[in-house]
């Protein structure tokens, strides 16, 4: 049997030991709660930053007036695309847009007026595109689309939608009603063309080409330019050149024989390139 100083002893110790461990899971506790708490600052500082990096992603890559991306973000986006495309051996397309005589819209209305029908063609334009498209105002009154995984013929039938929509839509200045149409390019880098394409940029020159193609025949229509032979065959359905009109066995294929016999010389003679887009149009209909 112990003695009782030895009890007593043994009594104060745990006392000591209880008070130690006590103190240790209160210390636990509140280095816990420091520690949430400096867990809270963190995500609160990181929400903050990622705020910040949303914002000046907008500065840098969000065109102020209309809302739509920018050729800066173009530029990144190009080289992603490009580096997509080369990879899983998919098209890659792109349209550019050049409102016709949008100087004149500013002369006569202003360019408040001008301004607010830019937003509007941004709008309508977004309204079209596919989530994975990337719109973008190039400058002035220029847009691209840069389509990914899009061929040839897509592109240019999308690019005649977009034609079709821009010319039918009214745009409203306070009391006025003011139409515009739009010239389209659109080319088109297939799997087979990769190879020849040094730089990406290549892409939205070819499409600023046959846009300018477009302008210089009349404006108001869409126009495909391929990199090579293995791109689309037809060079713009819908462009009245020479050079974009589909040949006799394409065009005629399945025309009573002898309206081919009237086509075919029709398509032989005459060098009128609006008059025979006409041509093709009535036969068509």
């Amino acid at each position: 049997m112990k003695h009782i100083g030895e009890l007593i002893s043994s009594a104060v110790e745990s006392d000591r030991l209880f008070d130690r461990e006590f103190s240790f899971f209160n210390q636990m506790g509140r280095i816990d709660k420091n520690v949430a708490e400096k867990n809270r600052e963190l995500i609160t500082e990181n929400n903050n930053l990622r705020c910040e990096i949303e914002r000046l992603k907008k500065i840098n890559f969000i065109d102020a007036m209309t809302g739509i991306y920018n050729k800066k973000y173009l530029k990144i986006r190009l080289g992603e695309e490009f580096a997509k495309a080369r990879r899983y051996g998919s098209p890659l397309s792109s349209i550019f847009i050049d409102l016709d005589d949008f100087k004149a819209v500013n002369d006569t209305y202003g360019h408040i007026a001008g301004d607010k029908l830019l937003k509007e063609v941004a709008s309508v334009l977004k309204g079209l595109c596919r989530s994975e498209d990337v719109l973008v105002r190039f400058g002035g009154e220029e847009f691209v689309i840069l389509m990914s995984d899009t061929t040839a013929s897509e592109a240019l039938i999308f690019a005649e939608r977009i034609r079709e929509k821009v010319e039918g839509h009214i745009f409203f200045y306070e009391d006025i009603k003011i139409s515009v149409s739009a010239s389209l390019g659109a080319s088109t880098i297939n799997n087979g063309d990769i190879e020849y394409v040094s730089d990406p940029e290549e892409l939205i020159c070819m499409a600023d080409k046959a846009m300018y193609t477009v302008k210089q025949n009349g404006k108001n229509n869409t126009c495909h330019l391929p990199f090579s032979s293995t791109s689309f065959n037809s060079i713009g359905k819908n462009l009245p050149v020479l050079e974009n009109f589909l040949p006799y066995s394409q065009s005629c294929l399945g025309f009573w024989p002898p309206t081919q016999i009237i086509y075919k010389a029709f398509y032989s003679i005459f060098n009128w390139n609006s008059l025979r887009s006409l041509w093709v149009k009535i036969l068509k209909n």
